[in-house]
């Protein structure tokens, strides 16, 4: 996507015809809730950079127990999106690949598998598809999409919305999305941690876009 920067450049200012709330009115995008959940991690004992902070988040058998949890308690077609394939998307579908209607998609994911895995789901009352950021926002159209958990922090504008925006389509059988905004609180001392930061940031946006969002807090063991 080209940043509204370089449009400007080209064209003069950019304007926003019509926002997504006003989509969602209209009924022609699905009803829209955000759900934000700060799991507060215990006994952290020292600051961590980003790089260690986001390998602690990803390998925290705790927090991923909840994801898994999660997933499995949620009622129709779930779409999870996560950042690093190896050490987190393939950890959590281990995990869950017992279950029926599971499904793993990252860049390594043939086009007709994608193909075959995307009619399923559309036809589909309850699975769980587990896709990287990459693959779903250019390599995977998925309609009937009930809920999307963000399991991986980012404070990316474009990768928020756009994760977002692939929910909102409407169909016969769907007008309304649940958004789960998975967050982290592994702050030592009185600074917040990177990841922590990162989801205030997806909060402005939130409120830019007028989105309805409440958060919640859970306490990891």
């Amino acid at each position: 996507q080209t940043h509204r920067l370089v449009l400007e450049g080209l064209f003069g200012p950019v304007e926003k015809v019509i926002s997504t709330k006003e989509l969602m009115d209209k009924k022609t995008l699905a009803n829209l809730k955000i759900k934000c959940i700060i799991l507060k991690h215990p006994n952290i004992r020292e600051k961590m950079t980003y790089a260690e902070e986001l390998d602690y988040i990803v390998s925290n058998k705790e927090r991923n127990n909840f994801l898994c949890d999660l997933l499995r308690h949620l009622d129709g077609n779930t779409l999870c999106l996560f950042q690093l394939v190896e050490k987190h998307g393939k950890v959590l579908y281990e995990r869950l690949k017992d279950d029926k209607n599971v499904f793993f998609v990252f860049g390594g994911t043939a086009t007709a598998d994608r193909e075959k895995i995307r009619e399923i789901v559309d036809g589909s009352k309850h699975s769980t598809t587990l896709a990287s950021f990459g693959t779903f926002s250019t390599g995977i159209n998925i309609r009937n999409i009930n809920n999307i958990v963000l399991s991986s922090p980012s404070k990316s504008k474009i990768r928020v919305l756009q994760s977002i925006g692939r929910g909102l389509r409407i169909s016969s059988t769907k007008d309304s999305i649940l958004i789960y905004d998975i967050a982290d609180d592994i702050s030592y001392g009185s600074r917040h941690n990177f990841t922590l930061t990162h989801f205030t940031e997806r909060l402005n946006i939130y409120n830019e876009e007028q989105f309805n969002y409440e958060i919640d807090k859970v306490k990891l063991k």
